[in-house]
């Protein structure tokens, strides 16, 4: 998707919003018995994360607010919210894309090995880190396709994607947050998720 031109990316990304939310509205049947379960995952991941981004060398200025948010994790992300089915990698290499008369569009979706249960927005987390690089444009194309305005994304909602983010299985924003220079533009977490998601 790198190569593409501007208007392409918004386009894709609007798709890619539309099918985690389409993935999202089957219902999880059999799938809710599937380890790890939610809630357990949650409190695993709030246990480890000062720890974890500790080792992954996460800046003293990002670890600083760290405590903050954590106190407030099992609030906003809502342990107890009706789940849904996630697979945790809608990344780039997940993604078929092919040309029509229209332009680029997304054609295809691989790699359900990570698949589980759990809040809907967390599977918002790959393509906001890894392809909208904090561009507005691409953000709001990206929730638009998923079902969310652009008023949606407030304070509450980029704190809660901001909890979520560092309590990913595979968090480690140093190496996955592709925007460049991100470390020089964000003095902390309350800055980096204005950062990750400007409307």
């Amino acid at each position: 998707m790198a190569g593409l031109p501007e208007d392409q990316k918004e386009r894709v990304l609007a798709q890619i919003g539309a099918t985690i939310a389409e993935v999202q509205r089957v219902p999880v049947g059999d799938l809710a018995r599937i380890e790890p379960r939610w809630p357990q995952l949650m409190a695993r991941q709030i246990e480890g994360c000062r720890a974890r981004h500790q080792r992954l060398g996460l800046p003293q200025n990002f670890l600083d607010g760290l405590d903050g948010l954590l106190d407030e994790a099992e609030a906003l992300i809502a342990l107890d919210a009706p789940p849904v089915i996630l697979t945790g990698e809608y990344i780039p290499e997940n993604f078929l894309l092919s040309c029509d008369d229209e332009g680029w569009r997304l054609s295809g979706l691989i790699d359900f090995g990570d698949v589980m249960t759990g809040r809907g927005e967390y599977d918002l987390l790959g393509p906001s880190a890894f392809m909208t690089a904090g561009m507005p444009r691409r953000v709001r194309s990206l929730f638009a396709g998923y079902g969310y305005s652009s008023p949606d994304i407030d304070f509450t909602l980029k704190r809660r994607l901001m909890a979520l983010l560092l309590l990913h299985r595979f968090s480690d924003p140093v190496r996955h947050i592709c925007i460049e220079g991100w470390q020089r533009k964000a003095g902390s977490l309350l800055e980096l998720q204005e950062l990750l998601w400007p409307v």
